[in-house]
């Protein structure tokens, strides 16, 4: 122990006072380790009043291993007078009075007291267990960002307001073989996705700089070659308003591009298709009408067995005629005659047309429509000639004693309109294929009635669509938007 030396009370007290006046823990050992002084900060820290402290070795501060093994560190540097720990700040892991460790800073100094032969060490604590929590909650948040971040299969990246990339995640940087190393502090206009493109880009960066917010459909050489990109880049603000990071993010939208320039192709070949069967059911009906109306002529002057003969052919040829009749209108563009019509005579009137045929074939044709569904915008001869054909094939199907049921019900602004039956149901076939243009399972079908009715329901910007029925046959739904009035 060192021997009290006598101080004047008032230089005692300023000592006293500028030591209860430090808000880090200060501790003063000698060279094994016995601790000669505490400063009153100890108690909130360590849990120690400084009294406790006094003549204990400092190790008791320590957890272990190094509660254990710091006699030995203190050995060595009498010896070898060999340290690491002096005159640096270093991070340990301190022990409070109730065996709690918690995380410190620690800096180590020696003092050269004249006159006497060993030194004194004197040890200042700083506690960083918040700092420690918070770096810890720190890499985890940035953890979890690189997991979403590299997670994400579109090109996604960050730029400082003045375009120098932060960030690129995994998606953006394999599409051009690069390392995060490779971009990260260049100019975003400097990095290989815009070879082609550097000028436009630093404009757009400059533009997003200002609040604007950018986006560009772009063609982008990758690794695995040129690909469409849809481009954009946000300005991100902070609480403030002020702009602080820029977004940059490129979705590939080549395979739709791809599909998109396949779908005009179709349509530009189904276009050139309708065109030439317009043409083509023009030249055919002018000279069958004619023939039909000579083999009328002719049927009128011959005897009963020959007539029969050619009123077979007559019927034929008005089959005909019907046939590429259909075909015309299929080929032609629908030109709507919209106005608003009830929707309770809309519905009914198909269904009285066709009751008489079904009571003389015993189907019983049920009629469901809530009254109170008001009017909607239609051609209301198109939508009746679409009912009325659903009604009518459902008549073709059904066996003596069957059931139809049509009803029409709210759906959205909009209104529904099925056609059920309890008969054999849809065809071995995928539903979309009864709705193709000269598919047809009737004998006598042509395979135009259902590709026209959802003609006319599309043009509508309606649909039809077919199905299951809950009376244990087929279903077909025809949906038309509102509103209702």
């Amino acid at each position: 122990m060192i021997p009290a030396m006598p101080v004047p009370a008032y230089e005692d007290l300023r000592f006293q006072s500028l030591l209860a006046g430090l808000l880090d823990p200060v501790v003063t050992i000698d060279d094994h380790g016995e601790i000669l002084f505490a400063s009153d900060s100890v108690r909130g820290v360590f849990g120690y009043s400084p009294h406790e402290l006094l003549g204990q070795n400092v190790r008791m501060l320590m957890p272990e291993p190094h509660r254990s093994k710091h006699d030995d560190y203190l050995a060595r540097y009498r010896e070898t007078g060999e340290t690491w720990i002096l005159n640096t700040i270093r991070e340990f892991q301190a022990q409070r009075k109730n065996g709690q460790t918690f995380w410190v800073e620690l800096s180590v100094a020696r003092i050269d007291i004249p006159g006497r032969t060993q030194p004194l060490f004197t040890g200042s604590f700083r506690d960083i267990t918040q700092r420690k929590q918070f770096e810890r909650a720190l890499r985890d948040s940035e953890a979890r960002f690189r997991a979403i971040f590299d997670g994400e299969i579109e090109l996604v990246g960050l730029l400082d307001p003045s375009g120098r990339v932060l960030e690129m995640n995994r998606a953006a940087l394999a599409s051009v073989g690069l390392e995060r190393i490779d971009v990260v502090d260049l100019p975003f206009w400097e990095t290989p996705w815009w070879r082609n493109r550097k000028e436009d880009c630093e404009r757009w960066v400059k533009r997003a700089a200002q609040g604007e917010t950018i986006r560009e459909e772009l063609e982008l050489d990758t690794q695995r070659g040129r690909i469409f990109v849809d481009f954009s880049l946000r300005p991100i603000r902070d609480v403030k308003g002020e702009i602080i990071l820029l977004l940059p993010e490129g979705r590939d939208v080549t395979a739709l591009k791809r599909a998109q320039a396949r779908e005009r192709q179709m349509m530009a070949a189904l276009a050139a298709l309708g065109e030439q069967a317009s043409v083509l059911a023009h030249e055919i009906k002018n000279p069958i009408t004619s023939i039909h109306l000579a083999l009328r002529a002719v049927a009128d002057k011959l005897g009963e067995g020959q007539a029969e003969v050619l009123e077979e052919l007559i019927e034929r040829m008005r089959k005909l005629e019907g046939k590429l009749r259909r075909t015309l209108s299929f080929a032609r563009p629908i030109d709507l005659d919209a106005k608003p019509t009830p929707i309770l005579p809309l519905v009914l009137g198909p269904v009285d047309t066709l009751r008489d045929e079904a009571e003389d074939r015993s189907v019983d044709l049920r009629f469901d429509v809530d009254a109170n569904l008001g009017s909607i915008s239609v051609d209301a001869g198109r939508i009746e000639d679409v009912i009325t054909n659903l009604v009518r094939n459902a008549l073709d199907v059904l066996p003596e004693g069957g059931t139809i049921a049509v009803s029409a019900r709210a759906e959205g602004n909009g209104v529904s309109i099925r056609v059920e039956d309890d008969g054999p149901g849809l065809p071995d076939m995928p539903a979309e294929e009864l709705f193709k243009p000269f598919v047809t399972t009737k004998e006598k079908g042509t395979g135009i009635g259902l590709a026209l009715a959802r003609k006319v329901a599309q043009a509508h910007g309606g649909s039809l669509d077919a199905g299951p029925s809950q009376l244990g046959g087929a279903c077909f739904e025809l949906r038309l938007p509102g509103p209702r009035t």
